[in-house]
């Protein structure tokens, strides 16, 4: 079997999501096929973010990709536009195809691939139109990682009736009845693309090195420490704003509460966010690999999820979808976890397995005394872990992946 990963539009980088999600997963992918043969192509627009912001030096990352895909074979694909206007309206969007179509038609008829694995609206999209241009053989998956569509009418304050929008859901709905397989990220995501009468939907969840992170928990302690891990913001989703509202109803419900904060973000700006929070209340730190996460989150009792309080359509249709790879991070650790309930993929997760408390951000009733208590030292860190390890292992995924291939070749 012949296996090609498609990425279009993007930025390809050894680290980050892209190192990790992408490149992680192919990797471990591979290693479950062995017999198999696994290329990757990425689709770079001409002026990308590591020629802006790199300039030549963006070369040597492009050489860290390879390297870290080691006898996976890499090819590059120009994409003759700039990378910042490439998604940005519905007369751009071709774009992605022109003249590209060409180059990329090349690289499969060498390949000859069974399988186009593509990475986002714009991959699959080209991969179909060149598909069926040139008459060419081979199944697609569409791995939608998000909802376009709506990502995109939020940036830019688009109403529901708005063109573009409604180009894009045009786009949406030829993807999902026409590519052999669609990839969502949650359960709740698995569900919406259905709604929309998608031709064959599974849902395979974001990779995590939970065998990792697990690890025994100081516990016994006189105090009750609620951890968050991640970026947070008032411009992005994770707002320090909201995870301050929840703090401030959690800390009411225990004796000696402590919020625990490991960030990358300004630590300056989330104490000006806390301030009125005592001093002896709140600890923020920062680490740089596993290991040290690992150290310190083992101080946690909980692992919070507070997002930010989705209001208008496109927000709760968004929200609605939401995991993230934070989540996977604490049950691996063994962590009960208190999520805003509009977060729908991973409070599906939470209610069901019984992990630990979806909360409403608008009334905060599940936070209460009794609740918390229920899982402060309930000694089921393993058993969280080990369904962490089920649903979010890097080994696990692949061999889903791996599964999925085979069956798609079959038909």
């Amino acid at each position: 079997m012949k296996v090609c990963y498609l990425s279009w539009g993007e930025t390809p980088r050894s680290y980050g999501v892209f190192g990790s999600q992408v490149l992680g997963q192919f990797i471990e992918t591979r290693k479950q096929m062995p017999e198999s043969e696994f290329y990757f192509i990425s689709g770079v627009p001409i002026i990308h973010s590591g020629l802006v912001r790199e300039k030549l030096k963006y070369n040597e990352e492009v050489s860290k990709v390879k390297t870290k895909l080691g006898d996976i074979k890499f090819a590059w694909v120009p994409i003759f536009c700039p990378q910042n206007i490439v998604y940005s309206s519905r007369h751009f969007f071709n774009f992605l195809v022109y003249g590209a179509d060409i180059l990329l038609k090349k690289q499969f008829l060498k390949i000859k691939p069974d399988i186009v694995h593509c990475r986002s609206y714009g991959a699959a999209w080209v991969a179909l139109k060149v598909k069926q241009k040139y008459k060419l053989n081979y199944k697609i998956i569409f791995d939608a990682r998000g909802l376009y569509p709506e990502e995109h009418a939020l940036k830019n304050n688009f109403s529901n009736t708005n063109k573009n929008y409604l180009f894009l859901k045009k786009i949406e709905k030829k993807l999902l009845d026409e590519c052999d397989l669609t990839i969502a990220v949650s359960d709740t995501m698995k569900n919406y693309f259905e709604s929309l009468k998608a031709k064959k939907v599974e849902c395979i969840y974001l990779s995590a090195n939970t065998e990792k992170l697990f690890t025994e928990r100081e516990k016994n302690k006189d105090e009750v420490v609620f951890g968050y891990v991640g970026a947070l913001s008032e411009s992005t989703w994770h707002r320090t704003s909201e995870l301050l509202k929840l703090y401030q109803k959690l800390r009411l419900t225990v004796k000696n509460p402590k919020i625990h904060i490991i960030t990358t973000s300004s630590h300056h700006d989330v104490k000006e966010m806390f301030k009125e929070i005592p001093e002896n209340e709140i600890y923020l730190s920062s680490t740089r690999t596993v290991d040290e996460l690992k150290e310190e989150m083992k101080k946690f009792d909980f692992g919070i999820m507070s997002y930010f309080n989705a209001k208008n359509e496109f927000q709760l249709t968004l929200s609605d979808m939401v995991l993230a790879v934070k989540s996977a991070e604490y049950l691996a650790a063994g962590l009960p976890m208190i999520v805003n309930k509009k977060c729908g993929g991973i409070s599906y997760i939470i209610n069901k397995h019984n992990l630990g408390i979806a909360y409403d951000p608008d009334s905060f009733d599940e936070i209460s005394t009794e609740n918390i208590y229920r899982f402060v030292n309930d000694n089921k860190d393993a058993e969280r872990s080990q369904l962490s390890l089920e649903l979010f292992d890097y080994k696990n995924n692949a061999i889903r992946y791996m599964n999925y291939y085979k069956s798609l070749v079959k038909q």
